[in-house]
This record gives structure tokens, C-alpha cells and sequence, in this order.
């Protein structure tokens, strides 16, 4: 019981801080998100969590009465930037780095420990650091009006100290600057932070007090609409919708968002996980209490025969199984506590929940224990008090058809349980290696990736390339707007020829340098590839993918090559090579029609490709990397070197499902653990109660293998029942849960085979119980047993 108990209270703490995600913020219940919906043709072509830069002025200037404050957060769209303190010559890349409007202090719960809200951005160039951030730049000096240089371009001076940011926030800022200072950085920052066609800043509203959120969502549709018409034509158009805060965390995700965030599902499987541990448990304690009333029925005769009534016994029984219960309890809060770092450590994070007081808490589990000590006392007192003290006194029991059947049902109940969990957990483990080992169409294998956005390196990208390729252990260099297989995805208007002049279809558009497809690993099946030999590939020419040619019905590839698109200003671009298919974004989004296309420029260039890829040769990595910084220093004095292998981000993506698969591992290898401590206990009831049956068939000749038999039969036709009840609940949850992955594995096969291995393990974990208790059987002496007859 203490083992179930902890497993619902270390399960009930990770629900409780789920929930309690950017619950602190005092105006959480009005603050939203605003997202924006492609659409193609009515039909969504995704929900983004980000949208257009002018969209908060709109909402100020026409939603006057509906939003009290509006609000943008924006991150350069970088991975990381850098920042310098001059004096000590401390420089970091950063990847918690905001522009943000002043507003920012009324909508959010900020803890601004040192400065004014509304003076902290006054001027330009200003920034609010947290506590730790100033440990790190500044030691122990007074951060307030000393200065970080942004990107080796300007100077930022401190002008407040926050607090840390929350864990349970569903993102958090080391660092927040104006948008006064962007326009400092940008000499074009009004041309564009004006695109409607751009939506790069995550924007949140206050909303007023009890507005109809409905009517609210649909007047920044109306309001927003003629704005976007500008931008969007043809067969797209643009929704808005309003996310409650509240909401984010466990929403799954849309695209773009901030950082990646939870999902309700978890909830709703760890949740069911507690309550079918705690089923086990409860039903272990039933029958390790039944099987202990065997050895108190003459306590139970006496006590009757003395005057003793059934109520006051059955209320004895129930007393004593609170008291079990609560020391259970006990020892379950002790063994939660200690187990809370592992816990941690499977979770990913620290359990901080902030949702509940420690009153509360204290209060629900008094509740909850005495429950479950009612709940798991009741049939054991029932079976206790109601022995009749005359075959109490004799030694005998009743063994009615009633209690057998009861019995049968705990079991059944008990090992359909044990099936769900082994045959989810199994699920969810082959859906993960999936995901892990599906061929993405290129090799990932000792590819390196190192953030140039906005860095100086990218200016100097020909000389980069150059003398990296100079390296033994450096097989090919190219450039990349985003991380192949990653979440990032960008669409650009683009016709192709045989469209009609009103059509703008969009399309998934990726900025490259040349030798993508040898650094990758990925095959051109028809056509050629970008070549330095054609000095027209850089303005004209562009790469498309198999499924693009499948989607606009081009037939065979070969057909596809001297096809051409026009962009928006009515320039052509020429097809000059088909490749394989391959996943340029990660696998909860279906492979979609691609484009690939050289930056025409330098300026083109720099806007972005964000990633030069590195391909190693197996042998001397660390030699590849040191050759690869001591170039990047030489051409960049501003960022410090940083990279990532490949394979370990996309690995990263997946996380949240490795994260499933290991604790809901973790707590099946428990239920199984408490299932067979409970199949322990009806072993030795059936021992206890068939004792004189085992003794009488002994005498006859039974050998020890019919014993074992005799006893084990019963139980392998609940097993092969259970799995039977348990393969539909599988079946109809697993269908549901891996609906949401666009490559999945195949739910008939791999259901067939772990309802098998399941069906084998918990056999052969039955058989190694049953055993215990069958060598006690087959060694009983029949004489001793058959004396009182």
C-alpha cells in the first residue's frame, strides 16, 4: 500500500505542477495569446503561436473597450545572442534574450526587484537583467547603469534587476529590452515592422473585465482582416484567435512557439496510471487482509461466543485497517520524498506546484487515506465478522460460491490493469524508437550544426568554408536556413507555371548554400544540382522535392526539370533538379511539396541562412571542432564558438515521448511489483483454504507438478481473460494518442505483438508466485492436515 501510495503522490505532484504553469500571474484569468491560422482554400494550414509586428497598434487603436493592454515579445528570430561586459570582457551567448513593450510590467506578474516599470525602458538602449544573469556578467558590482554590449554593435545599460523568472511559466527571460532599442539596431525598423506577411512576435492582451472573449476574437478578426487582404490573396487568408493563458502549457503546441510545452495528454495518462496503481494497491490490501483473517477466525469464534456482535467487530476491523492504512500512508510520504530527485530527474524538471497550500495538500491526503482505508477495510471486515463461531472454534471457513467470485473479480480487475500498463508501456516505448530510427531521407550521422545568424562569421561565409575544408576530418560544408528535421518551417508565395494569374499558392521554401545535398546526404533523382558552373543558379534556379511533383501532378520527376515559379514581383525561378524526398521539418508534421533556393545576394545571405552544417569524417572530431574555432575566432571576436551535433537535437524533439515511455516504465515495473504481491496473497489464501483438498489428493498420489497445477490453473484462464478485457481499452486509447503523430507505427502489428508478450511475461511472473506457494502445498504432510477430520 505505502508503494502505491507513493507511486499517486509523486504521479498527483507532477499533475499539480502541470496545472499550476503561469498560474502566479494576478491577471491570469484576462490575459490571452493571439494566434494566427493559415488558411488554404478554407482549410488550416497550421496554428501558429506568433504573429505580425503591427498587430498590437491595431488592437490598441480599434479594440479601445474590449483589451486594456497589448503586449509583444520577439527574439531576433535567433537561436542565441551575444552579449559583453566591456569591463571584465565576459561574453555569453544567449537564448533568453526579449524585446518587449513597456506594457509588459502590467500585464505580467514581473518580480522587478530594482527599478520602476515605467521608467525601466524610458530611454532606448535600457535593459532588465535578473538576479543571476548579474551574478554572472558583473560578479558582485551593482549591475544598475553599467553596461552589456548587444551583438558587438550597441551598448545596453542595466537599468533593473528582476526576479527568476518561475519555472512553471511557459517561458522565461533572462533579459528584456524596448523596441525602442531594435529601432536603434535596425535602420529599417519601420519598413519592417510593418509586414503583415511577417509574423516573427508572439502578442498577448489584457482583456477587460468580463468580456465576451467570443465577440472579442471575432471583432480582432474584423478588425484585422482588411490589413492582411494586403498581403494574403488569391485561395489564403488569415485567423485570429485568442489563447487563454492558462491554456499554453498544455496545449501540445502550436507552431513557433516560444519553447516547447506540455501536453494534456500527459496529464490524462499519468493521471490514469496513479489511479490503476492505486487500484492494485487497494486490491492487494483486500487480499493480504482476507488472507490474514484465515489465521484470526478462532479470535473471531471466542469473541462471538463471549457476546461480541458484528458491527462491533466489523468496526474493530476497520479501525484496524485505518490504522494500517495511515501508517501506509506514512511510509508512502517518506518514500515519495526520497524518491522526488529520481522522479525529477524522469520528469525533466523540479515538482514546484504552486497551486495548492500545504494546508490543502495536508487536508486532501487525510481525506484521501481514510477513503481508502473504508473503500480497502469494508470486505475484509465483512468477511471477518461474519464467521460463524461454531466452525470458527472447529477450524473451518466458509468458502461460498460469493467470496470465490469476489475474489476471481479482484484478480481479473487486477491483471487486466497490469495488461493495460505493460502493453502501453511497450506501445509507447515502439512508437518513440520509431520516431527515433524512421529514415528522414538524409543522414544526420556526424553532421554539426553552428548557429551564424547575425554573427560576423556569416559575413566571411566563402573564407569559413574554405579553410574548414581544409581539415582531414571535415568532409563538406554548406549552409541551411533551418535545422533539417527540425520544428522550424518558413512558406513563401510561389506560382508555378501552369497556375492561374490569380493563384498565389504558398509553399515550404528553404534558404540553402551550395553542397547542401552532398553535406546531407541527400539524392537528386532527376535533373542536376546547384553548380558554381551556372552563374544564373543563384538568381534563377531552385531545387523541389519528389512530393512536389507529385502534388502538382507533374507525372515523372524527369518531367518536372525546366518547370518554372514565379515569386510575388513576378521573377521566374527554374527547376534545374528533382531530389528524394526527405523530412526538413520534425515528424509531427507530414512531409510536405519543398522548395530549395540559393540566396540571390550577400544581403539575401545574411537575412538567412542561419546554420552552417558541417559533415565530419569518422576519426578525429575533436580536432574537426578545434580546427573549426580557431577559425571562427579569427573571423569573430563578438560571439563566442558554439555548435550542436545533429543527431542529438532532433533526438531532443522527441523528448516528451521518451519522457512518457520512461515513467510510465518506471510505474508499470511497480504495478507489476504490487500485482504480484497481491497474487502472492490469494496463492496463500488458496493454499490456506484447499489445504485439506491438497492433503486428500496427496494421499491419492497427486505428485508436486499437480499441485502446482491444481493451484495455477485458475489463475492462467483470469490472465488470458484480462488481457482479453484489456486489448479493446488498448486499442481504443492507443488509436486515439498515436492520431496525433503524422508516421506512427502500425497499431495491428505491434498491439498483436505485445498483447503476447504481455500475455507470456505475466504468466511467467504468475508462475514464479505461484510456485512460492505450491512447494508449500506439494510438502505438506497429509496427516497433519487431516487430523482434525
Amino acid at each position: 500500500m505505502a508503494v502505491g501510495i507513493a507511486s499517486c503522490l509523486l504521479i498527483g505532484l507532477f499533475i499539480l505542477d502541470e496545472f499550476s504553469h503561469d498560474s502566479y500571474h494576478k491577471n491570469e484569468e484576462n490575459i490571452y495569446r493571439v494566434t494566427q491560422t493559415m488558411l488554404n482554400d478554407g482549410e488550416s494550414d497550421g496554428r501558429a503561436a506568433s504573429t505580425p509586428f503591427p498587430l498590437k497598434n491595431v488592437i490598441e487603436t480599434e479594440l479601445s473597450g474590449y483589451v486594456d493592454q497589448a503586449v509583444r515579445f520577439f527574439d531576433m528570430e535567433s537561436e542565441s545572442v551575444s552579449l559583453k561586459n566591456p569591463d571584465n570582457n565576459v561574453v555569453i551567448r544567449q537564448n533568453r534574450f526579449f524585446f518587449t513593450d513597456p506594457e509588459v510590467f502590467e500585464v505580467f506578474d514581473i518580480d522587478l526587484k530594482r527599478g520602476q516599470p515605467d521608467q525601466v525602458f524610458a530611454e532606448p538602449n535600457s535593459v532588465v537583467i535578473t538576479e543571476e544573469m548579474a551574478s554572472v556578467y558583473f560578479d558582485e558590482d551593482d549591475p544598475i547603469g553599467k553596461t552589456l554590449h548587444f551583438e558587438g554593435r550597441i551598448a545596453l545599460t542595466v537599468t533593473g534587476l528582476m526576479g527568476e523568472w518561475p519555472d512553471n511559466s511557459h517561458f522565461q527571460a533572462d533579459f528584456l529590452t524596448s523596441f525602442d532599442t531594435l529601432r536603434k539596431i535596425w535602420g529599417n525598423y519601420d519598413q519592417l515592422t510593418a509586414r503583415w506577411r511577417w509574423n516573427p512576435v508572439w502578442t498577448y492582451v489584457l482583456a477587460e473585465p468580463n468580456v465576451d472573449i467570443t465577440q472579442l476574437e471575432q471583432n480582432l478578426n474584423e478588425v484585422s482582416e482588411d490589413q492582411y487582404a494586403e498581403y494574403f490573396t488569391g485561395n489564403e487568408s488569415v485567423e485570429l484567435g485568442l489563447q487563454a493563458l492558462s491554456d499554453i502549457w498544455l496545449s501540445g503546441g502550436l507552431d513557433a512557439e516560444i519553447k516547447p510545452v506540455s501536453s494534456a495528454v500527459n496529464i490524462y495518462i499519468f493521471g490514469i496510471v496513479a489511479l490503476f496503481i492505486l487500484i492494485l494497491a487497494c486490491i492487494n490490501f483486500i487480499n493480504l487482509s482476507t488472507v490474514s483473517a484465515m489465521g484470526r477466525s478462532k479470535e473471531v469464534g471466542v469473541r462471538k461466543a463471549l457476546g461480541a456482535d458484528r458491527k462491533g467487530l466489523a468496526a474493530q476491523f476497520i479501525a484496524e485497517s485505518l490504522f494500517f492504512t495511515f501508517l501506509a500512508f506514512a511510509l508512502g510520504v517518506i518514500l515519495a520524498w526520497l524518491a522526488i530527485p529520481y522522479f525529477e530527474s524522469f520528469a525533466g524538471r523540479s515538482l514546484k506546484p504552486g497551486v495548492l497550500e500545504l494546508s490543502d495538500i495536508i487536508f486532501l491526503i487525510t481525506v484521501f487515506a481514510i477513503i481508502i482505508a473504508l473503500l480497502a477495510g469494508f470486505y475484509p471486515s465483512a468477511i471477518l465478522s461474519s464467521f460463524n463461531p461454531i466452525d470458527s472454534l472447529r477450524g473451518r471457513h466458509n468458502k461460498g460460491k460469493s467470496g470465490t467470485k469476489i475474489r476471481k473479480g479482484l484478480v481479473l480487475v487486477q491483471f487486466s490493469i497490469t495488461a493495460i500498463l505493460l502493453i502501453g508501456t511497450t506501445l509507447v516505448y515502439f512508437q518513440h524508437r520509431h520516431l527515433q530510427e524512421k529514415d528522414l531521407g538524409f543522414d544526420s550521422e556526424q553532421v554539426m550544426a553552428v548557429p551564424v545568424y547575425l554573427t560576423s562569421a556569416i559575413w566571411s561565409y566563402d573564407e569559413l568554408k574554405q579553410r574548414a575544408m581544409d581539415h582531414s576530418s571535415i568532409a563538406a560544408v554548406s549552409g541551411s536556413q533551418t535545422v533539417f528535421g527540425g520544428i522550424d518551417h518558413w512558406k513563401y508565395d510561389l506560382t508555378p507555371d501552369d497556375a492561374g494569374a490569380e493563384e498565389t499558392p504558398s509553399f515550404n521554401k528553404l534558404f540553402v548554400m551550395h553542397d547542401i545535398l552532398e553535406t546531407m546526404d541527400i539524392d537528386i533523382i532527376a535533373g542536376r544540382d546547384f553548380s558554381r558552373e551556372f552563374s544564373t543558379d543563384e538568381q534563377q534556379a531552385i531545387l523541389i522535392n519528389e512530393a512536389m511533383v507529385e502534388h502538382l501532378g507533374w507525372g515523372d520527376p524527369e518531367n518536372a526539370v525546366g518547370r518554372t515559379f514565379r515569386n510575388a514581383s513576378g521573377s521566374e525561378f527554374s527547376v534545374v533538379g528533382v531530389t528524394e524526398d526527405f523530412n526538413h521539418t520534425y515528424l509531427k508534421r507530414e512531409l510536405e511539396p519543398l522548395i530549395m533556393e540559393l540566396p540571390a545576394d550577400q544581403n539575401q545571405m545574411l537575412a538567412n541562412i542561419s546554420y552552417l552544417m558541417v559533415r565530419l569524417n569518422p576519426g578525429d572530431p575533436a580536432g574537426a571542432i578545434s580546427h573549426l574555432e580557431s577559425i571562427w575566432n579569427d573571423l569573430d571576436q563578438t560571439h563566442p564558438f558554439d555548435y550542436f551535433f545533429l543527431d542529438d537535437r532532433l533526438n531532443e524533439l522527441y523528448e516528451p515521448e521518451q519522457r512518457v515511455a520512461s515513467v510510465m516504465g518506471i510505474f508499470a515495473i511497480i504495478a507489476i511489483i504490487v500485482g504480484s504481491l497481491g497474487l502472492l496473497g490469494l496463492a496463500a489464501y488458496s493454499v490456506k483454504v484447499r489445504e485439506k483438498e491438497v492433503a486428500v489428493r496427496k494421499a491419492l498420489g497427486l505428485t508436486a507438478p499437480g499441485v502446482f497445477y491444481l493451484l495455477f490453473k485458475d489463475y492462467m484462464w483470469l490472465i488470458i481473460a484480462a488481457h482479453l478485457i484489456a486489448l479493446p481499452v488498448i486499442y481504443f486509447a492507443a488509436s486515439n494518442w498515436l492520431s496525433d503523430f503524422p508516421y506512427r507505427i502500425d497499431l495491428t502489428i505491434y498491439l498483436s505483438l505485445t498483447f503476447v508478450l504481455s500475455l507470456l511475461l505475466s504468466l511467467a511472473i504468475s508462475i514464479g508466485t505461484i510456485s512460492t506457494q505450491s512447494v508449500k502445498a506439494a510438502v505438506l504432510n497429509p496427516a497433519r492436515a487431516l487430523k482434525n477430520e
